[in-house]
């Protein structure tokens, strides 16, 4: 591989139509629920609701990434120019069609990384996977449990 590898994100498709059919489910839920139209009416305003918020929770707030060879990670946010040094946290989860990462940038602020297949290019998806089994060390227990 090239180094430094910079990846742009974008929303996932998968991500979203997971959370409006959960959504459209726990909709058809409240209706067939058997109680006052009121209390109907108000599971299902707390769905879309929740909808909204979880939605609007899972807009992108950074860009891009970059991998150094040395095994860093930066990142870009949305309406930043520079990439900013991160660590990544142990506790990843990298699979074929999805990939979890948290990261700590130097100025303390956490970032979770939830990257699945159609979020970025095939191609620069293989190479984050490869990337973090490879070269990062994300592996190290967590003391928190």
């Amino acid at each position: 591989m090239q180094f430094p590898i910079t990846i742009g994100l974008h929303r996932s498709r998968f991500l979203d139509a997971v959370l409006l059919l959960a959504a459209f489910s726990a909709t058809a839920a409240a209706l067939a629920f058997r109680q006052s139209p009121l209390v109907q009416l108000a599971f299902v305003m707390a769905t879309w609701l929740l909808f909204g918020l979880a939605w609007r929770q899972m807009s992108p707030k950074l860009s891009a990434i970059r991998l150094e060879r040395a095994g860093q990670v930066s990142i870009r946010g949305i309406r930043e120019s520079d990439f900013l040094a991160t660590r990544l946290l142990p506790g990843a989860t990298v699979h074929p069609w999805l990939t979890i990462i948290r990261l700590v940038a130097d100025n303390g602020q956490c970032h979770t990384l939830i990257v699945t297949v159609d979020s970025l290019k095939r191609q620069d998806f293989r190479r984050l996977r490869v990337f973090l089994r490879w070269q990062a060390d994300f592996n190290v227990p967590d003391d928190d449990a």
